[in-house]
């Protein structure tokens, strides 16, 4: 286990170590292991789910490079599909208002614009999110 990542899993403010660890730019695609660790931290309560949904959301609207925001909606995506509450808690802390202002920005690059359209689809049609306004606003509206 890397130097980063065991900083991570026992550090004393974990959620905030997202930034550093998941969004590094030196990785080329997103860390699953990584990924599953952290969501396997949630489950037995050793990271709070909520403040890993508020660190990737500051996440994603504050770093508008793709390298950082693409890995950051794998680790959301994840955590919504691995773990108990993972769509109450992306739904309470307004992580699809921003996701929906990603995919607004002009500047969004492709790759992460598709994510975040599957990502709302997805869940929308999972039924969990479906009563929420972003889903029927974001997939009425086309772009």
């Amino acid at each position: 286990m890397g130097v980063k990542i065991r900083e991570f899993l026992q550090g004393p403010n974990k959620a905030d170590q997202v930034d550093e660890n998941i969004t590094s730019s030196n990785y080329e695609s997103p860390d699953w292991s990584l990924n599953l660790e952290i969501c396997d931290r949630i489950k037995s309560g050793l990271i709070s789910e909520v403040e890993i949904i508020r660190a990737v959301k500051k996440r994603i609207m504050m770093n508008q490079q793709p390298r950082v925001q693409y890995p950051v909606l794998v680790l959301l995506e994840a955590c919504v599909k691995n773990c108990q509450r993972g769509f109450v808690d992306v739904a309470a802390e307004g992580v699809l208002d921003e996701m929906v202002q990603v995919v607004d920005d002009p500047e969004t690059v492709v790759n992460v614009w598709n994510k975040v359209l599957v990502l709302i689809e997805a869940w929308g049609e999972s039924g969990e999110l479906c009563y929420l306004p972003v889903y029927e606003v974001t997939y009425i509206v086309p772009y």
